[in-house]
């Protein structure tokens, strides 16, 4: 709860201040009812989006506190990982970005919560669309290892410096360049939050390997046979599994 407080604090400030600021200018200075409505739809915009920041940190603080429970069952991951590459082709192709699935293997099948993985590789290849520019490409691959299932979600992007890659998992931490500023477009520094969330309470492991200026390469490796495991949030705001 400490840590949730001091999350919305941080993240709602800002645009709350703004959307105060637009509504005042529009009071003092509009005159017609066009620069009343234009106001006024700036300020919806704000609000939507602080509407999207508290959904989305009330289920990651679900999630990270054992409220949030898996619902397990026999899926391929290959299938599942084609499923959703195709969901993202469209916004590909208007980006300009090259979009494509490997299949190392037929079929990688295991015990996992399809909802949450969907999420995770949504997440990752939002993640990645993001940050290529147009011309680049995008790469989605899935391997057996034994009994790991192994993703890689790869892109020949901009790439993250090292000194931000400890943290990228971290609620609201949004990797920008000198001076640039937080914008919607970058989304809400919450979609690497989930997939850390996501990959624990599977009993797998995320790394993250990236070069400014020639990509990142996010890869996760999954037990194809686990119990269920619940990453919970003790005193000193550590993550721990718990089986």
């Amino acid at each position: 709860m400490r840590q949730f407080s001091t999350d919305v604090s941080h993240e709602l400030r800002t645009p709350i201040t703004v959307i105060r600021g637009q509504l005042e200018v529009a009071l003092f200075t509009a005159q017609t009812v066009d620069q009343y409505r234009d106001a006024i739809v700036d300020s919806l915009a704000d609000i939507e989006r602080l509407s999207q920041i508290v959904r989305a940190l009330l289920l990651l603080s679900q999630a990270e506190t054992g409220q949030v429970i898996l619902q397990k069952q026999q899926l391929d991951l290959v299938e599942v990982a084609a499923g959703v590459v195709d969901q993202f082709q469209i916004p590909a192709e208007g980006a300009e970005v090259t979009l494509q699935f490997i299949e190392n293997v037929p079929h990688c099948a295991g015990e996992f919560d399809r909802v949450q993985i969907e999420r995770m590789l949504s997440n990752l290849l939002s993640n990645a669309m993001k940050f290529t520019p147009s011309g680049g490409q995008v790469r989605v691959s899935i391997d057996r290892l034994d009994d790991m299932a192994e993703i890689r979600v790869e892109d020949t992007g901009e790439g993250i410096s090292p000194e931000h890659l400890p943290h990228i998992f971290d609620r609201f931490y949004r990797v920008r360049g000198a001076g640039e500023q937080a914008s919607p477009e970058k989304g809400l520094g919450l979609g690497l939050s989930f997939v850390a969330w996501i990959v624990r309470a599977h009993n797998g492991t995320v790394d993250v390997e990236s070069e400014t200026g020639k990509g990142t390469r996010f890869t996760v490796r999954l037990p194809l046979n686990s119990p269920v495991s619940i990453p919970q949030i003790d005193s000193s705001g550590v993550s721990t599994s718990v089986a």
